[in-house]
């Protein structure tokens, strides 16, 4: 058997243990996809997190999240965050970009998208994300952030909220990326 079918069968075997209904083999099976999980892995985790009431195992599974260092894992959480199935994830799906420290740069203007549909707690980890960035997106990112953020000030100028604030606070960073 090639390296590469034993992995994928270790990680089948791992991801079944997950779904398992003893608490003390899914916290077995999150411990070991820290070593031979990857991307595929992110989808079965955020299931397991949303139908557990064990904050241990919540837990873990956060603490894997923000510390997973797969470049192939950026593209997951953020298809991860577009669908509504992940809506009660979504807080610990950001909080895993910005503590993750893979590259996200190219994905800025969706996670404006993201913020600009979300509450007050989710717009503050996509300033922190934007913040933190090791990289300067790119000029188009750049500007189609700033016009969906634009777009969205814009549309609601009469509001006054913490929200708004946090919005606005967001573009003076893009605006100030974008001079740099």
């Amino acid at each position: 058997m090639s390296d590469e079918k034993s992995k994928n069968k270790k990680i089948q075997l791992l991801l079944k243990d997950l779904k398992s209904k003893e608490s003390s083999k899914q916290l077995e099976a999150v411990s070991s996809l820290r070593t031979h999980g990857n991307e595929t892995c992110i989808e079965p985790l955020l299931e397991t997190w949303d139908s557990t009431k064990s904050d241990e195992l919540k837990f873990e599974i956060e603490d894997l999240l923000n510390n997973i260092k797969n470049s192939k894992v950026p593209a997951v959480i953020m298809a991860c965050l577009s669908e509504s199935k992940y809506q009660n994830q979504k807080q610990i799906l950001l909080a895993s970009i910005w503590n993750s420290g893979l590259d996200y740069h190219n994905y800025i203007a969706q996670l404006i998208s993201i913020a600009i549909e979300s509450e007050l707690i989710e717009v503050l980890e996509v300033e922190t994300i934007i913040e933190n960035l090791e990289y300067v997106p790119s000029d188009e990112v750049l500007s189609e952030s700033l016009l969906i953020l634009g777009n969205y000030l814009n549309d609601h100028k009469s509001e006054t909220s913490p929200k708004i604030d946090l919005l606005i606070q967001i573009g003076v960073i893009l605006k100030r990326l974008n001079e740099d």
